[in-house]
């Protein structure tokens, strides 16, 4: 996986800005210099532009005034300064090579490990998909603290997790290239179907799932299932890329309409479109990649509460061409997309550059499907919680893959409900209430923006 451009989000309190001395009022780099220009950007593209009301604080702190500025239903806006290029984008995947979520069932809470990095330190040490977590760091863990103790487990070297079987992993922070494709296989033969689980989208996957297609090809898969339940997103170039080598697509259909405020344009891109802006080093052309694709008309896609921003614009993007059966859980809602805008030299000054990245866009389908910041149901609602403890990724027990492999009609499956029942609770069935996943944004440019 490719390091995203880094930048990190630096909040100064105000006892920290009074240590330092402030450029004067209307300088480049003063507070109100920086505040001025914020509002007349966020005027001009932010989505919910018309929500913001007149401030006459300009001498606060610039991350302090742009959040004061946001919508109350913005979740997603953030603002960043140019400074420690290492700390931006760490996740518990790309730091320590695992991720886990947290249920709440009668009694307790459970942590539960949901992925682990092939190859990871974690992996190597023997943590697996399922094992139950109680401490972090030698501090239990319960419903109210998971996500602080994640966080101070990021900024330090290493971090160390208990299994509930009192085993404990030392886990040193490090850069961790999660794969893009962790498997692709072939998990019925009559009739055929074919599995593959995407962990995120990013080009450094491309030729790896170029080869897992060309093995369905010859393996001539009448059923595909796509896993992407732990997906964050990542770059919506390589979305496309997905969409053209899976389903009967033509490369000029629409593959997003993004709406805007009454300043910006509303705009929209086909397949082809989105996969030309796919990164350095990187020369694929729609037509090539149809050619190589499976051309389905049906898809099962798999997801999950941490299905988000750029899967979600897949499944949604695909829904006006193909059949779509989507199988699991409600998705994460991110139904918008973000740009960067950086302060000017003429604006900041001496000062580090201040980074706006506000929501820009709505993003709806061909046909205008969207608005599902709630999050997209699926049409077999099935939970992954439902016997514990979780099986390996791919494996034909996992509940959502049974649940497909019954819709098919497979032939020699387990009895729904029969799956693990050794390990089936015997409490009301757990509930997600939270987890370490990060969500990726979808970064577009705005039309005719300009820095100043």
């Amino acid at each position: 996986m490719r390091k995203p451009q880094a930048l990190v989000l630096t909040i100064f309190s105000l006892i920290f800005s009074s240590c330092e001395k402030d450029p004067p009022l209307n300088e480049p780099g003063s507070n109100e210099t920086i505040n001025e220009w914020t509002m007349a950007q966020m005027r001009q593209y932010y989505y919910w532009n018309e929500k913001i009301t007149q401030k006459n604080d300009y001498q606060q702190a610039p991350d302090l005034f742009f959040k004061s500025l946001l919508f109350q239903d913005d979740h997603y806006s953030s603002i960043l300064q140019t400074l420690n290029s290492d700390t931006y984008g760490n996740t518990l995947t790309n730091t320590f090579g695992f991720d886990m979520v947290q249920l709440q069932n009668q009694s307790e809470t459970i942590q539960l490990v949901t992925q682990v990095v092939p190859f990871s330190e974690g992996d190597l040490m023997g943590l697996k998909r399922g094992d139950s977590i109680s401490h972090i760091n030698n501090e239990p863990i319960d419903h109210s603290n998971l996500k602080s103790l994640l966080s101070k487990s990021l900024l330090l070297p290493a971090m160390h997790l208990t299994r509930n079987d009192g085993k404990i992993f030392h886990l040193p922070s490090s850069y961790i290239s999660q794969p893009v494709l962790y498997t692709a296989k072939l998990i019925s033969s009559s009739p055929t179907v074919g599995y593959m689980f995407l962990s995120q989208f990013d080009f450094s996957g491309a030729y790896s799932l170029l080869e897992a297609i060309q093995n369905f090809k010859s393996q001539r898969i009448q059923e595909l299932i796509v896993d992407l339940r732990y997906n964050p997103g990542g770059q919506v170039a390589f979305a496309a890329f997905c969409a053209l080598l899976l389903a009967d697509i033509k490369e000029n259909d629409i593959f997003a309409k993004y709406q805007g405020n009454k300043n910006l344009k509303n705009r929209e891109d086909s397949f082809a479109a989105a996969l030309q802006r796919q990164p350095d080093g990187y020369s694929f052309t729609a037509d090539e990649v149809l050619k190589q694709g499976l051309h389905l008309k049906k898809i099962y896609m798999l997801t999950g509460p941490n299905t988000a921003s750029a899967a979600e614009m897949l499944i949604n993007g695909l829904k006006p061409y193909v059949e779509i059966i989507q199988v699991g859980d409600k998705t994460f809602g991110k139904d918008m997309a973000s740009t960067t805008i950086a302060t000017p030299e003429d604006i900041r000054g001496t000062e580090r550059a201040w980074h706006l990245v506000p929501m820009i866009y709505k993003i709806y389908n061909e046909v205008g499907q969207g608005d599902y910041s709630d999050g997209i149901a699926p049409s077999k609602a099935t939970n992954e919680f439902a016997f514990l403890p979780l099986v390996p990724i791919g494996d034909s027990r996992d509940p959502l893959i049974q649940e497909v492999l019954q819709t098919v009609n497979v032939k020699n499956i387990l009895a729904k409900g029969a799956v693990n029942n050794a390990g089936k609770t015997n409490l009301v069935l757990p509930q997600y209430i939270g987890s370490s996943y990060q969500t990726i944004p979808i970064e577009v440019s705005a039309q005719g923006k300009s820095d100043k």
